[in-house]
């Protein structure tokens, strides 16, 4: 019995070294120099500590050490920020925690076997940083709307260009922001939330003929791009975000886009920001299973939008020639008017005045009816062909977001592969010299058998692979689970923007057709009053 205990302490000591110092990076060396120096007779030996004085020995140690950074990760995965205003916040996992609690209930053999495959539950709450919320921006009565633009004249070393005016009210914030100011602060916004799917910018193109209609059509896309920011709780609070709203002064806005070139991309998990300083970790097989429909889906959605937009603009056609048509219909109308006037202005007698009356009354129905016709080519233009061609826009930049997720999966997964080859090639040749692990820990894993228990070798061996290993599946698993965020967010938003949206779009259709019927209405009494006249009709009734 007492032997059995004694085993049983080894291995508890054994997984309290294993997730305390391996797995957290510290320099194993550094440790054993350390806990010679705690004990006359040297501190090496594992069996010399009780656990009670390993865990002070080490929480002694963690408090005068930093874990080692592998150079390796930093063009793998995520490198640090250099943001003055950031926190330094250690990685505490939930799942590390987890560990701890069960380590006199269970074997280290059994706690690694949980997850061995990307195709098994993993679920990890990873800290990272938190958003500072700003007070002015919390009420939802905060609207943010582009009201005008106009041109800028350009002087000896610049060229003319267009500027925007952006209003927040009812803050009162008015400023003036050029394409590039948009632009500079979604590629911002990118950098430093990469699990967050941006809303995209019109492209940068040439001004077209049609100027005054082009420039309409971008600050209509721009306002969707801003409020689209503002709908997002966390980019709302973003301080660039706050500062491209609130700076009035050019020189001051030029001098913050100046102090937001030393940030650099946010590529480490505890460096993300979120509203309460927490991201979801997460690979299930539900979870693979929607992100590989949801990317089925999402092209679909693609192809589907071209198609929308090209039967837009093929409306656009079509309400303009059927508008010409008609206008052409009212000018043969005017025509017939014409000879019919000159035929009564030439005979003394037998004047038909009566129809002088009715081709300007056919003529002024088909004019108001085409009038009518050209105001639904404004519509469509405005409510069809800017507003699916913005929410293409965004089903492209969402498959772009996703393609982060597979390219994170594919790096673990070539990581992975690779470096369970290596192990199988180390515990093939049984060379314990070459499998990187320092003496004091080679020595309290002796009683484990390491030449015929493979599966305990593998998880020891090669200690600072395996934790990169380990980072990029944390890596993976946060872009699968904010690709399944994401995706979610962008179609439950598509049910609410389209709603109000075509909502308002029936409403004018519904005062175009009040309209059209009083032009029938008036037509009907003008074509009836030929027929009909008011005084044969009164001396009727």
């Amino acid at each position: 019995m007492d032997q059995q205990n004694n085993c049983d302490e080894v291995k508890q000591k054994e997984m309290l070294l294993k997730t305390e110092i391996l797995d957290k990076g510290y320099d194993s060396e550094a440790f054993i120099n350390f806990m010679e120096q705690q004990k006359d007779n040297g501190g090496q030996d594992i069996d010399m500590w009780t656990y009670q004085e390993l865990t002070l020995a080490i929480a002694s140690f963690q408090q005068i050490n930093q874990p080692q950074l592998d150079q390796q990760i930093q063009n793998i995965g995520f490198s640090k920020q250099s943001d003055c205003e950031d926190k330094k916040l250690q990685n505490v996992e939930q799942d590390e925690q987890n560990l701890k609690k069960e380590q006199t209930q269970s074997s280290l053999l059994n706690e690694l076997n949980k997850d061995n495959d990307v195709k098994s539950n993993f679920s990890k709450i990873h800290l990272c940083k938190v958003q500072d919320k700003k007070e002015l921006l919390l009420s939802n009565e905060i609207k943010v709307q582009i009201t005008k633009y106009q041109r800028i004249p350009g002087g000896i070393f610049t060229s003319s260009y267009y500027s925007y005016t952006v209003q927040t009210d009812p803050l009162g914030w008015i400023v003036q922001r050029r394409y590039s100011d948009f632009l500079w602060l979604r590629e911002l916004l990118c950098k430093i939330y990469p699990g967050i799917n941006v809303a995209p910018l019109p492209k940068k193109t040439v001004l077209k003929n049609e100027k005054e209609l082009y420039l309409q059509k971008r600050m209509k896309f721009l306002e969707k791009f801003l409020k689209s920011i503002f709908n997002c709780e966390l980019l709302r609070h973003d301080k660039w975000f706050y500062a491209f709203l609130s700076s009035k002064e050019e020189k001051e806005f030029k001098q913050i886009q100046k102090l937001s070139t030393q940030v650099q991309k946010v590529t480490k998990l505890e460096q993300i920001i979120s509203i309460d300083g927490k991201i979801q970790l997460e690979i299930n097989e539900n979870l693979n299973a929607y992100n590989l429909e949801a990317t089925q889906l999402v092209n679909s959605v693609d192809i589907c939008y071209k198609k929308l937009r090209k039967e837009s603009k093929q409306l656009l056609l079509d309400f303009d020639q059927l508008s010409n048509t008609i206008f052409n219909m009212g000018s043969t109308c005017a025509e017939l008017y014409q000879l019919s006037n000159k035929f009564n202005q030439s005979i003394p007698q037998g004047k038909i005045s009566q129809l002088d009356i009715f081709y300007i009354s056919m003529n002024n129905m088909l004019v108001q009816w085409g009038n009518n016709l050209t105001s639904q080519i404004k519509i469509v233009q405005e409510e069809l062909c800017y507003f699916f061609k913005f929410h293409h826009h965004s089903i492209l930049v969402l498959k772009e977001f996703m393609k982060q997720k597979e390219h994170a999966q594919q790096e673990y997964e070539r990581f992975k592969s690779r470096l369970e080859q290596k192990k199988n090639k180390l515990f093939t040749s049984q060379d314990f010299n070459r499998w990187e692990i320092p003496a004091v820990q080679l020595k309290a894993f002796q009683d484990s058998n390491l030449t015929q228990n493979k599966e305990f070798s593998f998880q020891i061996m090669l200690p600072q692979e395996t934790i990169i290993q380990e980072d990029l599946k944390n890596i993976f698993a946060y872009y699968n689970n904010q690709s399944y965020l994401e995706v979610t967010k962008l179609f439950e938003n598509t049910v609410s923007e389209f709603s109000d949206h075509f909502t308002t779009f029936c409403s004018l259709q519904k005062e175009q057709i009040a309209e059209q019927k009083l032009i029938w209405d008036q037509s009907i009494v003008n074509l009836t009053n030929l027929q009909y006249p008011k005084e044969l009709i009164k001396k009727c009734t």
